[in-house]
């Protein structure tokens, strides 16, 4: 069917208004579906027209409606009949769960929701960049977001008392080729090398 989101109203029984001819495309009401008894509901919706007829009944998509007129209609959408049947004015109308909704309603699943108001697959939401942070690519489906930080825009840290137990540093470690973080009291200072060590010649 179709991936859209049909509307429904409980207990809803009424009649045709005027004979529904064959292969017309348009009907009338003589009372319109509601969703609180009192406000009508909206297109799209499916009704069945003769219900109880097991050779002349009908399920009907109505697309277009204002209140008991069915300006829009699909006809016959399971493909029961090789004509659309004629119907007289007083036929029973009525509003019933039918296969049709269920396909409409797994084809919405099927097509996934619409990019910017959710995703499907892999979506990158975007990523603000500032403080030395700075990026490219963008939001959208199967994006990479690559960052790069400038240290030199950093926050100035002269003159700092290093907490050698819970300050930390980013190393990159070339051994594991991966950026680790270590406290600064896993840093060992440069040994000093005496003078009378140094040989050359």
């Amino acid at each position: 069917m179709t991936a859209q989101e049909v509307k429904f109203s409980n207990f809803y029984e009424s009649t045709l208004n005027g004979i529904l001819a064959s292969g017309a495309t348009s009907a009338t009401l003589t009372a319109a579906p509601t969703s609180d008894g009192t406000s009508a509901i909206a297109a799209p919706y499916y009704i069945v027209i003769d219900p109880d007829n097991a050779s002349n009944r009908e399920v009907v998509l109505v697309t277009a409606a204002s209140t008991t007129t069915l300006s829009t209609i699909t006809r016959d959408v399971e493909g029961r009949h090789t004509t659309d049947p004629t119907h007289t004015s007083g036929t029973v109308v009525r509003m019933a769960v039918v296969k049709e909704m269920f396909e409409d309603l797994h084809d919405r699943i099927d097509a996934g929701p619409t990019l910017g108001s959710g995703t499907s697959g892999n979506y990158v939401a975007d990523v603000t960049s500032g403080n030395g942070l700075t990026k490219t690519s963008s939001a959208g489906e199967g994006q990479t977001v690559d960052l790069a930080v400038d240290i030199t825009g950093a926050t100035d840290g002269t003159g700092i008392v290093v907490d050698g137990a819970n300050d930390l540093v980013l190393l990159y470690d070339a051994d594991a080729t991966a950026v680790k973080k270590v406290k600064t009291s896993q840093i060992a200072e440069p040994a000093d090398v005496h003078p009378f060590l140094v040989m050359g010649g």
